[in-house]
């Protein structure tokens, strides 16, 4: 059910002009973290995963179900400024779930945008509901962890509703990852040019004609996406296929606007090298493959294209340093090397690379849980006295899972990672500990870890916050007093 709000909030806001960030680089972010891909998360684990991901902000969200009612609520944290929208809420029957979902993404989108140039009404007939039976196999798909099982699902998907284009796009994408490219062709192309889907499908759909040896094919699907994105990697890959047709002018353009997207891209240099060797310019090919190896050193296959190019000018000198970088003593990897001759290329595999949880329902009153909240943190607490801080940590963040909202369980927690030594999660509970209660003694520890950070512009930045709060805190003044007489630092990477 949570899946099913992120997969379809995340499609109306991609149709609105919005990027969200994909499953994947959703879930790559938890794994980096160290987070379960699904359970009850604390705001704080909210905001890590937002830091981690560079998000500009993390949608929130809470649903019930009561009666056959659908009761869902969100919100919207600004991960840099740390604010919180004000709660939105859409109710309606259950089996109108996807309608709810479409109204719920319009309040989002007017709060982000207030002159949103849509009515509600507009915005629901963009949105046609889906049949309730293809969103849920759709979404049963995502969630199956099992290749069989979804294609299973997502052919039922794709089949109850053949214009639903989410479930034939991961239908497409589980044959391309199977290299079984003209099953996967079919489907990339189903998806239609205005969908929001559309430009990662007419993306893969060119590599599949790429792999399936249709080079011309790949280029006309490719070529459009120049001007509807204009990014590194379609420039890159038309590059390619320009160079494998012998297409030198703009092979070279495409080489070159990949490069004014990204500069410091060494793959971009090595196909760049590599035309120039097709066609037999070995002092530029020497010149772009130099730039690879100086973006990276360790790169075995551009070492050794700089050898078949000095070998060429006569340079056996400098011919023999480099095939000693590329495979040293190693006549396995040579062999392997000189099998594949010239075919290295370099494509831009994908077009981007790149929570809530309901809280535990029951009968207990709000009083209750505020007390349960209260007998976690003062366990806590004494465990925390006693030094038996894993115990203590499991308590508080009970807490935090009984009530989001306490301070002074973010504020101990973050005392906790202080200990261990885990720094960032420390900042992060002490920031959802500001975020739940404005106190001097989370603003000063925030000024603390900055400085044991060394990050003293953001130190100085608590501290006057804490000095808002009480001006006449002499810790504070102490610590402003510190502040002062170091050497400071006027520039900082923003947290």
């Amino acid at each position: 059910m949570g899946e099913s709000f992120s997969e379809a909030l995340s499609a109306r806001l991609v149709g609105s002009g919005h990027l969200p960030l994909t499953r994947e680089e959703r879930l790559g972010g938890l794994e980096r973290l160290g987070l379960p891909a699904s359970g009850a998360w604390t705001r704080a684990s909210w905001l890590r995963l937002g830091e981690e991901l560079e998000a500009d902000r993390v949608v929130l969200g809470w649903f019930g179900v009561e009666d056959d009612q659908l009761t869902a609520r969100a919100q919207l944290l600004d991960v840099r400024r740390l604010t919180l929208s004000p709660l939105l809420e859409e109710k309606g029957p259950f089996a109108q779930l996807l309608e709810v979902q479409t109204r719920l993404a319009w309040k989002i989108l007017r709060y982000l945008d207030p002159s949103f140039p849509f009515s509600q009404q507009a915005f629901r007939q963009r949105f046609p509901p889906s049949p309730l039976s293809a969103f849920e196999s759709y979404v049963r798909g995502l969630l199956a962890t099992s290749r069989e099982q979804q294609l299973r699902y997502f052919l039922q998907a794709a089949r109850s509703d053949p214009g639903y284009s989410p479930p034939a796009f991961w239908l497409a994408r589980l044959y391309f990852d199977d290299q079984d490219y003209a099953a996967a062709a079919p489907w990339f192309a189903r998806i239609p040019s205005d969908d929001p889907l559309a430009l990662n499908a007419q993306f893969y759909l060119s590599l599949c004609y790429f792999f399936s040896g249709d080079v011309a094919r790949a280029t006309e699907a490719l070529e459009p996406l120049g001007d509807r994105l204009p990014v590194k990697g379609v420039w890159n890959n038309l590059g390619v296929f320009a160079s494998r047709r012998d297409l030198h002018p703009a092979a070279l353009g495409y080489f070159n606007r990949a490069l004014e997207a990204d500069f410091a891209d060494p793959d971009v240099y090595f196909n760049l090298g590599l035309h120039h060797l097709r066609r037999g310019e070995w002092q530029d090919a020497v010149r772009a493959l130099a730039e690879c190896v100086a973006l990276n050193s360790n790169d075995t296959e551009a070492h050794f294209l700089r050898a078949h190019a000095f070998e060429k000018m006569g340079r056996q000198q400098e011919a023999e340093r480099a095939r000693q970088q590329a495979v040293g003593d190693n006549p396995a990897l040579a062999l392997s090397l000189e099998r594949r001759q010239l075919d290295f290329d370099r494509l831009q595999p994908q077009l981007t690379p790149r929570l809530a949880r309901q809280l535990p329902h029951g009968s207990s009153t709000a009083s209750t849980r505020a007390q349960h909240v209260a007998v976690h943190v003062a366990r806590g607490e004494h465990l925390l006295a006693s030094g038996r801080i894993e115990e203590a940590r499991q308590e508080f963040t009970e807490a935090i899972l009984l009530d989001p909202d306490s301070e002074r369980a973010h504020f101990l927690l973050a005392e906790i990672y202080q200990r261990l030594g885990r720094l960032p999660e420390a900042v992060s509970e002490l920031k959802a500990a500001l975020w739940s209660q404005e106190t001097v003694s989370a603003r000063l520890r925030l000024a603390e870890l900055y400085l044991v950070q060394n990050r003293p512009a953001q130190a100085r930045e608590q501290v006057r916050a804490a000095l808002a709060l009480d001006p006449a805190n002499a810790a504070a003044r102490a610590l402003e007093a510190q502040l002062a007489a170091g050497p400071g630092t006027p520039e900082e990477k923003p947290q």
